[in-house]
This record gives C-alpha cells, structure tokens and sequence, in this order.
C-alpha cells in the first residue's frame, strides 16, 4: 500500500490546485474563502544565529541560539573527544546532519536555505580525528537541520580540541500559508506559468483573475472579475501564452465555455455536459478531458475543440472530481474520487480499450483534486487535509511504445531502416539517413512494460532470440555510488524488467548488442515481454519492433597521385619549380554507398593547414539515400599552396591528409572512418 503523508490539516475545505513547477508549491483554494500554498521549498524568515562561536572539546551547542549547552535535550551537536586523536562531530536530540566537504568562503556565503533543504540528513557523526582521516579541516562544511526545525550551515574556521566554526542559522516560513481571503464559494485554481497571476473560479459564475508576488495581498478585495454569469464553474484549463481559458460547468445541462482573457467574452465549445467537474486540455489544443458527475454514473468523456464531438472515454467512477495528466506525454489522466470511495484513480489513455486503475486508496475523505511530482508523489486536496501520497512505482513516462529507440534516436525517427533527426533541427543530435553498425544501445521502456504486468522481456533479431550479455551502472544506496551491474539473460534467455524504484544511469537500456555476426542490410529487431509465470503478454497497439539498416563495412580512403601542373609528383619528392598549382587523384568510397563525407586537408610547418577539397552527403541526398563518394582528379580547378602572410606555405614538407567518414552510427556517434595520407616538400620561389 502506499504511504501517506499528512502535510496541513485543519483546512476550510480544501478543492482545486495547481501545482507549480518554479516554485515548487502547491497552490489550492478552500471553499471557505481563502487562496492557499504549500511550499515545498520553504521560504526563509528569520536569521537566528550568524557569525563565529567556539566550540569546546566535549560541549554541545545549540545552533538555534548559537550557544554552548550542558542541556541535552536543546543542543543540536556534540564535539565529541574519543580520546587523544579519535573525535567527532555528533548529532544530538533529534538533529540531523549533512557533510558536505571542503568550501570556499565565498561558496559557503552563497550556500541558500533552498540547498539546504535539500541535503539529504542523517545521524553518522562526521569524522574529525585529529590525524589524515581528518574531515574537519579548516574550510569543511557541514549542515543541520537542528532539532527545533531550523537549518544551519556551519563552516570550519580552525580546527582543535576547540573548534571554531561560522555559523547561520535560518527559521523558515511555515509550509502552508493562506496568502488571500475574502473568496466566495472558490472551486479552482490555476497559476501563471511564471507565477504572476492566479485565476479562480467561484461557485458563483465568476472566473478572477489576482496578482501573486506583490506588496498588496491576494485577497478577493484585490481581484479582477474576468468573467461571469457561469452556471457553477469548477477546473480551469489556464492557456495564458493564448489569451485564453477553459471551464466546466456543474450543471444539466452545463457547458464547456471558452474564455477569452483579455475581454472576458464566453463561448461554449460543447453542450449537454451532466455536471462536469474535471477538465483537461491537451498540449496540442485539440481537445478537452471532462470528468462527470452523470446520472448514469461517473464518467470521462472527451470533447474535440474545433467541433465539440463528444466521445466517451471511459466510465465506472465514484464521484469524479478533478484531474490532472500524468506528465507531459499526457499518456494517463489521474483522477479524484470522492466518498465514498476516497481515492485515486489513473486513466490509462495508452491502451485500448482505455483502462482505469486505482493507484491510492484510503485517502483523506473527500479528495477533490490531485497533482504529480517526481512521478512518485501524488499531492492530494482533501476536505481538511493536504496530504502526500508515496507511490509504490512510477506514474511518469509509464506510457508510449515498448521499443523506445537506438541510443539518442527515437523508433519514430527511424524510416525504413535509417536514422533522420534533422526535422527536428533543435535536437542536439542530428543525422541524416544514417545505418547503424557496432554495439547498439536498445532503448526499452521498462516502466511501461512493467504497467502492463511484465517481469521479463526477450530481444529478437530477424525472429530469433538474443541472449547478449551486457551491463549497466545502478545507483547503491549502501554505498552511495553507482556500482556496475552485469546483466544477463537467464538460462531460458529473458532478461528482468527492472524494478520500479531503482536508478539505473542508463534508465531506459535494455540491451547493448554487436552487430558483427550481422550481414550488411535490413534486420528486424523486436521485444516481447512476458509475466511472472513467463507467459507472452499481448502488446496489440504498441510499437514492439524497428527495422534497422546495418552496415559492418569501413569506407576506404586512397590518395593515388598528386600531381603538379600536369606531372605526377613521387613520393617524397620535392617540387622546385613550375606554377603553384597541384590536383590530387584520390577514391573516397563507401562499398555500402553511405559516405557521410570527406575531406582532403594540407598540413604544413608549424601546425599550420588548408583544407584543398571536400565533400559531403547533405549535396548528395537522394531519395535511394545511396552516395558511394569520389574516385578522381581533384579539386575541380587547382589548388595552390600559397597562403598570403605566410613564407612557410610554399616552402616547406607537406602532408596531405585525406579523412573519409560513413553515415553509420551506433545511436550515439558516427563510428565508420578510413584516411589516407601522403607527404611531399614543396620548395617554390
């Protein structure tokens, strides 16, 4: 079962919320009048203690007042003195603490209460013997959150039997604050994405707008009517970037209204909504998830933007209320039930026919609206209680195809056989009709097989299994490291799913295979995945398998001659006399015909290079995707090795470098490359 976490009680009926990312807060309404947040990076107060204390070979301190105590149960750490060489820097009461290793002044001034409250705090004393497994040096720094809810950075000033530390000690603002009052029967909230503005509905027909992060509060005093004669607005689809809103009425029959920002004016994009709560408005506009309150039974329909279609998504809920997507693939939609269910729902978009599961249950009674974080974390708004809900698994990326891609290219950037980023030019890697060759990284979604029941997974190529071994780093928390994992198939050859909580620094890896016994052409690469009891789980709709053209074969670089104003040049020979004009002949060639490009470069004196010629792909694209490179005389004219300013460019040796790279990649780099080289002295008047 889930874990929850109470995080605020006593609210005035606690409904709508927004989480927002920059801020990390949680803001939400409570239907008795007030806009409230919940910070989960806490806001700094007061500053208890700030400057330089000396503490005692064997005393304790208190950093909430930055004094040295003979009172245990108010002091936070304790400079323990073993004996003459063994001493250490001990938590006390409660207080937790953090070493964070050696800082300068300046990045110990710098370091904020938002990293402090993100330390991860223990109690194992830090180490401060008073020989080379010292780790109280001067310059060491250390964290405490002390044992009256404070946090404190403490630097070492001097190290001894008495130690002088710089100490500050921050009081944070309470988590939960109600920022504004004075609202009438609010149902929702949503904030700005830079966090300027937070807009809410009121049971009353009424959507406001109130400025957040002023001097002036964000009472319903200070708020603008955007607009009103609404039958019981509920969610918001906030679209700011686009002027504009979207609501769900609670009535029957309500409406789904489109709200111009800027004036206030309302349309209805759909009809004949039976007391809709919930609303989500997917990313590309097209769109809009409802949640209803039907009399035939809670359901979710969806709604086309430009038609208002309306089409049943998936019923069965107790009391649906609000929702919120499970990322940004918007491949799950989570939703609250009321009582007397009291709990958590997850919309399945990605399987058909759409399915639903519960992911919490036993929530505070009346949940009314939910949010993700960390994929992990489920904020819940209930009736008087926030509170936090610690999933077993992942609820992020658990969607889209079994078969993710090979390394950095995606499947669905992989046409017949051939890698091509380039539509997307922002992408920071960009191929173009690419094969693939060497050990290729097979990028499996672990997250979604396993949310379809899978605990083992095979590779196949052409039909037949793969049993490669490879390996792979997953985080260990024993020894707060990465650690190096062999992975193998077991002797029936499936490979483990992994497991929901694990951190693995390759997290979508699933295979990492040779292409070596591999002829050159088209192969087929699938998945399957399989349950606990080894038995093939069907994946109808899901993209199991990726056709990859492969080329094992390197490209050949050759220069045959250079030759000076018509006459072939031997090796190492010296070219005297005669115009400054030389041609090279040269083969740059792919047995595959998929050279990515060459280039014949002249090297000279000190590190100085010309580029005499080159070529690549991107003025060969054809739709066979073939280009086999060059075999002849070039450049098209000739090249001179005069460089205006420089004496040495025609009086020197000369090496002239010919690279020849394939379009082959490994799903990380280009990995095919041949060169030649061949050297003669140019000593021209």
């Amino acid at each position: 079962m889930p874990t929850i976490s109470t995080l605020a009680t006593g609210l005035a009926g606690a409904i709508g919320s927004c989480y927002h990312g920059p801020s990390n807060s949680l803001y939400f309404v409570e239907y008795g009048g007030k806009l409230s947040r919940y910070d989960f990076v806490r806001q700094p107060d007061t500053v208890l203690v700030s400057g330089t204390r000396t503490l005692k070979g064997t005393w304790l301190m208190d950093l909430d007042t930055g004094a040295m105590t003979s009172n245990m149960a108010a002091a936070d750490i304790w400079w323990e003195q073993i004996d003459t060489v063994k001493r250490r820097m001990v938590p006390r009461a409660g207080a937790r603490i953090a070493y964070l290793g050696t800082m300068t002044l300046a990045q110990f001034t710098l370091l904020g209460t938002a990293q402090l409250q993100a330390l991860s705090y223990g109690t194992a004393p830090i180490v401060g013997d008073n020989n080379a497994g010292n780790q109280l040096t001067a310059g060491a720094v250390f964290a405490v959150r002390t044992n009256g809810g404070n946090f404190a950075k403490v630097r070492v000033t001097t190290y001894g039997y008495d130690i002088k530390l710089n100490i500050r000690t921050y009081r944070l603002k309470p988590a939960y604050q109600v920022l504004g009052t004075g609202y009438s029967e609010p149902e929702d909230v949503e904030v700005s994405v830079v966090g300027s503005n937070a807009y809410i509905t009121e049971r009353g027909g009424r959507l406001l707008r109130v400025a957040l992060n002023t001097a002036v509060p964000p009472n319903r005093s200070a708020a603008v009517v955007v607009t009103s004669g609404m039958q019981a607005p509920h969610q918001i689809s906030l679209h700011e970037d686009r002027g504009l809103a979207y609501v769900v009425e609670y009535a029957n029959p309500g409406h789904l209204v489109r709200v111009h920002l800027a004036s206030g004016a309302k349309s209805h994009v759909a009809f004949g909504l039976d007391r809709a709560i919930g609303l989500l408005v997917s990313g590309d506009h097209k769109y809009a998830f409802v949640a209803e309150q039907a009399a035939a039974g809670g359901r979710v329909r969806r709604i086309e933007l430009d038609t208002g279609a309306i089409e049943n998504v998936i019923g069965g809920f107790t009391a649906p209320f609000m929702m919120a997507f499970n990322d940004a693939s918007e491949s799950a939609i989570l939703l609250a039930e009321r009582d007397p269910a009291n709990r958590v729902a997850l919309i399945d978009l990605g399987v058909r026919p759409v399915a639903s599961r519960v992911v919490a249950s036993g929530v505070p009674v009346r949940p009314s609206s939910v949010a993700l974080v960390g994929g992990t974390k489920l904020l819940v708004c209930s009736d008087t209680v926030l509170s936090s809900v610690d999933l077993a698994e992942s609820l992020l990326t658990g969607s889209g195809p079994l078969l993710l891609g090979i390394g950095h290219v995606p499947v669905d950037r992989i046409t017949g056989g051939y890698a091509d980023t380039t539509a997307d030019p922002a992408y920071f890697f960009q191929v173009k009709d690419c094969p693939f060759g060497g050990t290729l990284p097979l990028m499996f979604n672990h997250e979604r097989a396993r949310l379809m029941g899978a605990v083992y997974y095979k590779v196949f190529i052409d039909g037949v299994e793969t049993q490669a071994p490879w390996g792979d780093y997953r985080w260990s928390t024993a020894t707060n490291r990465f650690e190096y994992v062999a992975v193998l198939p077991d002797a029936a050859g499936f490979y483990g799913v992994r497991k929901a909580g694990e951190l693995w620094y390759n997290a979508w890896l699933g295979l990492a295979r040779d292409t070596g016994d591999l002829s050159n052409g088209m192969h087929q690469v699938a998945v399957r995945i399989y349950n606990a009891a080894k038995a093939q789980i069907l994946t109808l709709g899901q993209t199991t398998s990726v056709n990859l053209m492969i080329d094992n074969t390197l490209p050949s670089a050759a220069i045959s001659s250079i030759v000076h104003n018509g006459t072939p040049v031997g090796t190492c020979g010296i070219v005297t006399t005669g115009p400054d004009k030389f041609r090279f002949e040269i083969s740059a060639f792919d047995p595959q015909q998929h050279l990515l490009s060459w280039s014949l470069v002249a090297l000279w004196g000190d590190n100085k290079s010309a580029t005499v010629a080159s070529d690549s792909y991107a003025a060969h694209v054809t739709p066979g995707k073939q280009w086999a490179g060059v075999s002849g005389m070039v450049p098209a004219g000739s090249w001179a090795a005069t460089v205006p300013g420089d004496p040495t460019s025609k009086r020197c040796a000369h090496t002239f470098m010919l690279h020849v790279w394939s379009r082959t990649i490994n799903g990380y780099s280009y990995i095919h490359y041949g060169s030649a080289h061949k050297s003669i002295t140019i000593m021209l008047p």
